[in-house]
């Protein structure tokens, strides 16, 4: 348990005993900094966690910032619970909190692997209040505590005891799953919406040859997410068929990726891999209403009331082409990139809104200009969603994870 002892002793002290009650032992980590705790002994002081983050207690108490504070118990929290976990001293992470409870517990949590139980209270988890900054790309679950975590009483001691049983529930079925053994082969598949016809189809075909895809939404997060969990350890293969992040990072889009080593994972790896520029055509933007002169003046789809799906311009698609080029240069496992040349997302197709032959024929060719002559590429004379492309991408692809056993 992860908590500000010197706010929240009474609601931790609480919550430590729900959890027992629950059948579980608790591993209680103060990361207040104002005073220590009166009536309970954490098992990790506020102090062995600022000498964690390289600090002490009296430094960061006379440097009178709070921003600075909150920082460097960030970072001894984060150390000490991934030490602590490696060592195999917990298998599960609770956290209760306001602002600064909520910003250090669920750091800890995004230092811990997927599908370690993370389990948040949270003043702010509501309203308009963003989860993004506390969730990241990691399996926290977050509960709002409706009323402010200020002592005991009807409504807090329900949300504790909730609380309570769901992390002890959480806990004992990752205890009991970590035992069952991987049957089949896992695959990550990148996709979105616009390239979901190829996606599905791609699959079912794996699914066929008895292998697992996992899927990731290209939306930001989605894609950040997939790579660490790659480097985790976790997928046999990577079927890299869109890639709509990278363009989105390059123009500033809503959905750029959240972190810059999109596409870099699965060689630190060694795992195959292979590559299709799904989505790179187009940037999401804003409702219609909002986006600047330039943009409405371009090739769109409202995509909803929220979303504008704006086609890139020739110059956008040779810089995100080039930008492709140099991350697949860098990799040095088994890879092949194949290029549909009828198009890359469900609109980029001849006699839709998003069709621009003169744009794809700038991407493709600045592609193959930058690109290594060792890197195989395949042109194929269909979209992106077409059984023409997506056939030879899983055969190809299939292939490759064969002679990677």
């Amino acid at each position: 348990m992860v908590a500000t002892l010197d706010t929240k002793e009474q609601e931790a002290t609480y919550l430590c005993k729900a959890i027992k009650e629950n059948g579980a032992e608790v591993m209680l980590m103060d990361v207040g900094i104002l005073t220590p705790p009166r009536n309970i002994k954490p098992n990790i002081t506020r102090e062995e966690v600022a000498f964690a983050a390289g600090t002490s207690i009296d430094e960061l108490l006379k440097s009178g910032n709070k921003g600075k504070c909150i920082e460097a118990m960030i970072l001894g929290a984060r150390r000490l619970a991934r030490k602590l976990y490696d060592q195999g001293e917990f298998v599960g992470v609770i956290g209760i909190g306001g602002a600064q409870g909520t910003n250090i517990a669920t750091s800890v949590m995004r230092e811990l692997p997927f599908g370690v139980p993370k389990f948040m209270v949270s003043t702010i988890a509501c309203g308009k209040t963003t989860f993004g900054p506390f969730v990241g790309t990691k399996d926290v679950v977050m509960m709002h505590s409706v009323a402010d975590m200020q002592g005991l009483n009807v409504l807090t001691i329900r949300v504790l005891r909730v609380a309570a049983a769901a992390i002890c529930g959480m806990v004992r079925e990752f205890v009991s799953g970590t035992s069952q053994e991987r049957k089949q082969k896992v695959v990550a598949m990148s996709m979105l919406g616009t390239t979901t016809v190829g996606a599905l189809r791609a699959k079912k075909l794996l699914e066929e040859k008895n292998f697992q895809v996992v899927a990731f939404h290209q939306n930001g997060t989605g894609g950040i997410a997939m790579e660490e969990l790659i480097q985790e350890g976790l997928f046999d293969g990577v079927m890299d068929i869109n890639l709509h992040e990278l363009a989105d990072w390059v123009v500033g889009g809503l959905h750029a990726a959240i972190k810059d080593f999109r596409l870099e994972s699965a060689s630190k790896m060694g795992l195959p891999q292979v590559i299709a520029p799904g989505s790179i055509d187009y940037s999401v933007r804003g409702p219609l209403d909002s986006l600047p002169l330039d943009l409405k003046k371009r090739q769109h789809v409202v995509h909803n009331p929220t979303l504008t799906l704006v086609r890139l311009s020739i110059d956008e698609m040779i810089a995100v082409a080039k930008l492709l080029a140099d991350k697949i240069n860098r990799i040095s496992s088994p890879v092949k990139v194949f290029l549909p040349l009828r198009g890359f997302s469900y609109h980029n197709r001849e006699g839709l809104e998003l069709w621009d032959p003169e744009g794809n024929t700038a991407f493709i060719e600045t592609l193959k200009n930058n690109l290594n002559k060792s890197i195989p590429l395949e042109e194929i004379d269909a979209h992106i969603n077409d059984s023409e492309f997506i056939d030879v991408v899983v055969s190809n692809f299939v292939d490759m994870l064969e002679k990677a056993e």
